[in-house]
């Protein structure tokens, strides 16, 4: 049996793969009771009213806004749940908590923690098509969380013990934010002498300074003025502070990546809580006094 708490962007559509597994009965709980009732409906999960009653399960999926919020329902679930179980955090969680959590969990209970956070966004996750990082200190807690997560992820990693995953997830949005911010400043750069950023893009994209955000949240979110992809850019400053963190301990002389990061920072309390994360480029462009948009001339000739 496989439970899973949290049913936000993500979590809703990966939880709905978890159901689809073969010989497997999918519980679920979210804070908000009747997402969880319409996940029910939808995907034949069952809605769960208490989160004790997840304590049946042998492997716990959580997908979170923070650590903080693993730590509370873990807290909550753990001491109900049999030796030998695993929970799950598909949460971007920070690493020092989850390898904290870890080792609290087996010391107290028996129970696994395995950090499983995914990229990829609500797409990816509706998909079935999301990259994992995993985290984990026992190669049992592996060999049990692996079909589970792959019902949903089509690539898995082992990155290494508990708070592994987490790390390379924090680095990875942080290369993510700063491939987009440097893609947006090399744009309003070439805008401001009569290049078309629509035009500048066909160019990179077919040279050797593409990337994905070159190739797809540039051109579908920023030139379009969409700005929807769908990830909350508050929780991408948290992850990119996350990436901080780790960058300070493992290599204090960096400095590009907490350039980067402080970029975001700032655009996060600048933008509304409810902005996405490609709006970070909001910053440069009030920097720049203009915006990054394709010309309607443009855009009617690619």
């Amino acid at each position: 049996m496989v439970g899973f708490v949290g049913l936000g962007a993500m979590g809703y559509h990966m939880a709905g793969h978890v159901c689809r597994l073969p010989g497997r009965r999918c519980l679920v709980w979210n804070r908000t009771a009747s997402k969880a009732e319409r996940h029910a409906k939808e995907h034949g999960s069952v809605h769960m009213k208490d989160l004790s009653g997840l304590g049946q399960t042998r492997v716990l999926l959580l997908c979170l806004p923070t650590s903080e919020e693993d730590r509370e329902v873990t807290e909550a679930v753990a001491p109900h749940m049999s030796r030998g179980s695993c929970i799950v955090s598909c949460t971007s969680g920070d690493p020092i908590a989850s390898k904290r959590l870890a080792g609290s969990l087996w010391e107290r209970f028996g129970v696994h923690f395995v950090d499983a956070p995914v990229s990829g966004g609500p797409r990816g996750a509706a998909a079935g098509s999301v990259a994992c990082m995993l985290g984990a200190n026992h190669k049992e807690a592996i060999e049990m969380v692996e079909p589970v997560v792959r019902s949903f992820a089509s690539k898995v990693v082992l990155c290494g013990p508990a708070g592994a995953g987490h790390a390379v997830k924090a680095v990875n949005n942080a290369l993510n934010t700063a491939h987009l911010l440097l893609g947006a400043e090399g744009l309003l750069a070439l805008q401001s002498m009569g290049v078309d950023p629509a035009v500048a893009l066909q160019a990179i994209n077919g040279s050797s300074g593409r990337s994905l955000q070159t190739e797809q949240r540039l051109p579908q979110e920023v030139l379009s003025g969409r700005f929807g992809y769908g990830f909350k850019l508050p929780l991408m400053a948290k992850d990119c502070s996350t990436a901080e963190s780790v960058i300070r301990d493992g290599f204090p002389q960096a400095s590009l990546i907490p350039a980067a990061v402080k970029l975001v920072q700032q655009a996060a309390a600048e933008e509304s809580p409810e902005a996405d994360y490609t709006e970070v480029v909001r910053l440069l462009e009030r920097r720049a006094g203009q915006e990054l948009r394709t010309s309607k001339e443009t855009a009617a000739k690619l």
